[in-house]
């Protein structure tokens, strides 16, 4: 029997989609299939447990109705989706697209992505909120 993880790799290798817009520093994950295949794009959201599911009507009278599971936020590309393809996405074209964008959204993640970082003091996971500290640590080395 084929894993649920193998079976969604194969989903993703034939009908996935990984874009970004340079000028939006918009990321996104995406398969998109005809409205009959609801259930797969309802078993990826529920097996990531990030994204969303959409209905689209179709585009032209002879296309299909569209369904579409797409995962947009940065954190759950980073935290989940990323991690799967680096697994499971077997050696293909839909992989080499995959790299390439994962280089890209790592890279963004890394130096431009707006996020907050935690306390740089050891045990705090805080949000910075001036020089490296949460507010309570900043407040401490400033009124002692």
């Amino acid at each position: 029997m084929v894993s649920r993880a193998r079976f969604l790799a194969g989903v993703v290798a034939g009908e996935g989609h990984f874009a970004h817009n340079v000028s939006k520093r918009a990321f996104r994950f995406a398969v998109a299939l005809g409205a009959t295949d609801r259930m797969t794009c309802e078993l990826m959201l529920q097996f990531f447990g990030v994204g969303h599911v959409n209905e689209y009507p179709r585009r032209k009278e002879h296309y299909d109705d569209e369904v579409v599971f797409a995962v947009r936020r940065l954190t759950d590309l980073v935290a989940v989706i990323v991690p799967f393809m680096d697994d499971h996405l077997p050696a293909s074209f839909k992989r080499e697209q995959y790299e390439a964008w994962r280089a890209d959204l790592l890279d963004y993640w890394e130096h431009r992505a707006k996020r907050r970082r935690p306390c740089t003091v050891d045990g705090c996971d805080e949000p910075q909120r001036a020089k490296g500290l949460c507010r309570r640590h900043y407040y401490l080395a400033h009124h002692a």
